[in-house]
């Protein structure tokens, strides 16, 4: 049988992506179409598409463009471990929220049978509440010994001034149809990604639960209004792009 194959607006389509990012990830070497029409057009095939979705898989993994080259080049041991964390981390959501659904479950029985939750029942549920909050119990303490430090409420009055002003210009790029590719949106998504690590400290574990709770909350909710989801998902485009390289 055949194998099938997509010409590059074909597989825009499909996957999400731009054609412009497509040409980019062509130019950089990192996915080279493995056929050529007799026009010269490209032509995507099955084991492309594969590589594709590991590409995107590494970039969601917050992995730049330029290690992942040699990820895929090489053996698979970069990417398996890179999977494993990411699988690691999605096991431990799921233990979390299963956890919830146990404490509130039984609270809920309680409720149903017109009876007064105990106190230790409504401390198990705010608990397991707590714990499902996209953050571990660990970063929430250093969480909340930053929120104590001098000068912090200056600090995140600035963070959310930074995140207002980038979210504008964000938006007025996709008024004007700007490719998400496009270098001064690429600034704007490495300026938005430098307020994240600044709100993190740094630690990539901490980024990686904030734009957790951005997915889980939405956009408006986990950031009070300053990030809208029309400008999220052209945020995540331009992250696919690489603005790291």
């Amino acid at each position: 049988m055949d194998e099938r194959t997509w010409k590059i607006g074909d597989l825009a389509a499909v996957t999400g992506l731009t054609v412009r990012a497509l040409h980019h990830f062509d130019q950089i070497g990192l996915l080279v179409p493995t056929l050529r029409t007799h026009a010269g057009y490209r032509l995507y095939t099955d084991s492309d598409v594969r590589r594709l979705y590991r590409i995107l898989a590494l970039r969601q993994l917050g992995m730049p463009l330029a290690h992942i080259a040699d990820s895929l080049d090489g053996d698979l041991q970069d990417f398996g471990s890179a999977v494993h964390a990411q699988l690691a981390h999605v096991e431990r959501t799921i233990e979390t929220h299963r956890h919830l659904r146990t404490r509130l479950t039984a609270l809920l029985q309680v409720i149903l049978r017109a009876t007064e939750p105990s106190i230790d029942q409504l401390i198990d549920a705010m608990e397991a509440l707590v714990q499902a909050n996209d953050f571990t119990s660990e970063q929430l303490a250093q969480a909340k010994e930053r929120h104590l430090e001098p000068g912090f409420p200056d600090r995140f009055a600035g963070w959310r001034r930074q995140g207002t002003e980038i979210v504008a210009e964000l938006q007025a790029h996709i008024d004007g149809g700007t490719d998400p590719a496009d270098s001064a949106v690429q600034e704007l998504a490495r300026r938005w990604a430098a307020v994240i690590r600044d709100m993190a400290a740094g630690e990539p574990a901490m980024m990686s639960s904030i734009y957790a709770r951005i997915e889980r909350k939405g956009p408006e909710a986990a950031t009070r209004g300053v990030l809208t989801t029309q400008v999220w998902g052209y945020l995540r485009q331009a992250f696919a792009v690489g603005f790291g390289t």
